[in-house]
């Protein structure tokens, strides 16, 4: 450990390396004291530059505590995009991650600020806004997060940075990292750690995040998207602050709170110019300090107050000294800003519709051309194959006509009639943020399934329905939640369909959501919630009106594991299956056929990190294998289907050589699973939402990247 550059900061330290609470400094107002801070929060907001907020009237609680406090007017972050700054801030160096991988693939073996206050024993938690439970593993929850079309989860690993640090694999470490609303009770009760890591999710964090929430905009100001972005997560703000600074511990010992942003707009110092506002209990006001400061100040600043040794580059940054200066100002409860209603809708022009121009084929898999809206993002998801000539895929794309708003999400939805593709519109039930996620056929009827934010920006479930001519918004039952969105559907018969996904009660707890089409109206039809603290459906299958199946994941005390439900008929149920001997693992896809079931996913946990996870049952037995040699490194399952006698999966793998993901197939005629080399377009990542398939015939769908951003992706297998 590097130790030559220690800050104390007035730090009183026992001799048994045990960091002890100073007595408050006596420093008058004006005198500037530099003085031991008894509690230091870090709350980190995302993507913003400084002059994209300073002075920003949408965010009007960061300008106030600006203006009443302190701000650093010379502050950058150190990196793009998010992890590597989460890194640095704790650990002093970027250790050379440079992506938004998950962490198990980007893992740093040396000392962060938690092993270095775990050693010196002073108290610390993360506060985790949307996670489940004390302890969760899983790089994001909800916990289906990758795949197509994009789906950015409330809870990222990478807005966190402790779990890169292999110092902090461990139980204590992962028991510290704790969901936000214990943050409330450890304010009421008085047991404040020393330091605290508060992290708001994508929705409060002005990161912007579908399909929970709008997706992000251009920052400046001028994009009204964003600058609804910016007052949702300024208002959540302006209530931590509030939240910590009424609690009883304020006004005694020093306080501090560091409000920080981890990204700018530009590369100027790493990452740019970000705002830093500095909330003390007795330290400086109307502060405008011009010291040239980065993450790694901060890390100082806060090493050097509980008396740690200086970590990597925070051992040559200038700490952050007279923002955390004792003046003996009185401390006071902050009362919140109320801010603007910015409305983030705008027209959306017809778009012009084009076919990818790519060819090729690998492993009997064949590109097909796809049609896309326009040149912006173009994605499918979901694909039911009726019969050779009558198949559907569904998705989203961003729009870029002239007049449009380009930060939109809409719905998109194509057919195959054996020889074409071909686009067919899709009504938006709100011009900002429509998905469709799942989709299922019977001859000449489809139904398509997934999420669209309503009139105040909340997400509800979206069922479009296919009448034989053209697509039409279906009415859906009232649904009690804070949001809920369906993921995946199965068709029966015309009158006998059924959708799966989740929905968020009041308390903010996830939980499974089944609806049924009786070939008249959409009905909600009770699921279990077996897991004590979240549980989610995101794959359904049917073999018939008494055989439909329902996967996802269960949330427990200490386990995230997969959840299989049945449907007799009657009632729906939980069923046991085997963990593979995980922690942590879900099951995002189900497919049934001849009396088997094959359900797909991946482990989900630091020690067994994404691997393909396959269910399956078969002779009244389910077995559980994390089949070797299926792509390397990270992966995502996301589809599986039946073909005659092979059954396919789909999904995508971190290629470690290049950091892209790339399409993944693989087959199982009976003699275990294997990878095919399918097509893989594009410059960028790629990945296969899902698979469907008739007869002996197959179709995966998905995204591609080039440098203009996604195209759509649809590759054909066929019987030779």
């Amino acid at each position: 450990m590097l130790s030559s550059a220690r800050i104390l900061l007035g730090v009183a330290v026992a001799a048994a390396g045990v960091v002890s609470a100073a007595a408050p400094a006596s420093a008058g107002p004006g005198q500037g004291a530099v003085g031991h801070y008894d509690h230091i929060f870090v709350i980190v907001e995302e993507n913003h530059g400084y002059t994209d907020v300073i002075g920003n009237p949408a965010a009007p609680n960061l300008n106030a505590l600006a203006s009443q406090y302190g701000s650093a007017t010379n502050y950058f972050a150190v990196a793009h995009p998010s992890e590597p700054n989460y890194v640095a801030l704790l650990g002093g160096s970027t250790f050379n991650v440079n992506s938004d991988n998950a962490y198990y693939v980007q893992q740093v073996a040396a000392p962060s600020l938690i092993s270095e206050l775990d050693h010196a024993h002073v108290s610390w938690k993360a506060y985790l806004q949307s996670v489940p439970h004390p302890g969760y593993e899983g790089i994001c929850y909800p916990a289906s997060c990758n795949g197509a079309p994009d789906k950015d989860p409330l809870y990222v690993s990478k807005h966190d940075g402790i779990q890169n640090f292999t110092t902090s694999l461990n139980p204590a470490d992962w028991s510290r990292q704790v969901p936000i609303g214990q943050l409330g009770a450890d304010l009421s009760s008085g047991r404040v750690p020393a330091f605290s890591w508060v992290i708001p999710d994508e929705c409060h964090d002005q990161h912007g995040d579908p399909p929970y929430c709008i997706d992000s905009g251009t920052p400046g100001g001028s994009d009204p998207q964003d600058q609804r972005l910016v007052t949702v997560g300024d208002q959540y703000l302006g209530q931590l602050v509030a939240q910590i600074t009424g609690a009883s511990f304020w006004a005694k010992g020093n306080n501090a709170i560091d409000v920080v942003y981890d990204e700018g707009d530009t590369s100027v110092g790493g990452g740019g110019q970000v705002a830093n506002v500095v909330i003390t209990s007795h330290g400086p006001r109307h502060l405008q300090d011009p010291g040239a400061y980065s993450h790694y100040s901060l890390l100082q600043t806060i090493l050097g107050n509980f008396g740690l040794p200086c970590l990597q580059n925070s051992c040559t940054a200038t700490p952050m000294t007279p923002l955390f200066a004792v003046t003996g100002s009185a401390a006071a409860a902050y009362k919140p800003a109320k801010v603007p209603n910015i409305a983030a809708l705008s027209p959306t022009p017809n778009e012009p519709v084009n076919y990818t121009p790519q060819t090729g084929s690998g492993g009997g898999w064949t590109l097909q051309h796809a049609p896309m809206l326009g040149t912006g993002d173009n994605t499918y998801g979901a694909v039911a194959a009726v019969s050779p000539t009558d198949v559907w895929t569904v998705g989203n794309f961003l729009p870029d006509a002239p007049g449009s708003n380009v930060d939109a999400t809409l719905a998109t939805a194509a057919h195959y009639n054996g020889t074409t593709w071909t686009h067919t519109p899709v009504p938006n039930s709100g011009p900002n943020y429509n998905t469709l996620f799942g989709v299922a056929a019977t001859a000449g009827r489809a139904w398509a399934v997934g999420v669209a934010l309503d009139s105040k920006y909340f997400a509800h479930s979206l069922i479009d329905a296919w009448n034989g001519s053209a697509w039409q918004i279906a009415k859906t039952p009232k649904v009690h939640s804070q949001r809920d969105i369906l993921y995946a559907a199965t068709a029966v018969s015309a009158s006998d369909v059924w959708a799966a996904g989740i929905q968020e009660s009041q308390s903010g707890t996830w939980g499974t959501l089944t609806e049924h089409f009786n070939g008249k109206k959409w009905s909600v039809v009770p699921s279990p919630n077996p897991g004590k603290f979240g549980n989610q459906l995101y794959g359904v299958a049917a073999s018939g009106p008494s055989d439909v199946w329902a996967v996802g994941q269960r949330n427990d005390a200490t386990s995230d594991t997969p959840l299989v439900e049945h449907w007799d008929g009657h009632s729906w149920s939980v069923v046991s299956v085997p963990s593979a001997g995980l922690t942590g693992g879900l099951l995002q896809a189900v497919a049934v056929s001849g009396g088997q079931v094959w359900a797909v996913g991946q482990s989900d946990d630091a020690t067994h990190q994404a691997f393909p996870l396959i269910e399956h049952f078969s002779h009244g037995t389910w077995t559980a294998t994390q089949p070797p040699g299926l792509g390397t490194g990270f992966s995502d399952i996301n589809g599986v289907a039946v073909a005659g006698s092979t059954v396919w999966l789909v999904g995508e793998y971190l290629d470690a050589a290049t950091g892209l993901q790339h399409t993944l197939i693989a087959r199982n005629t009976g003699n275990g699973w294997q990878q095919v080399p399918a097509p893989n377009p594009g410059t960028g990542d790629k990945t296969l939402g899902g698979i469907s398939a008739t007869g002996a015939s197959a179709w995966a769908v998905g995204y591609f990247k080039t440098n203009i951003g996604r195209s759509p992706l649809i590759e054909m297998h066929q019987p030779r």
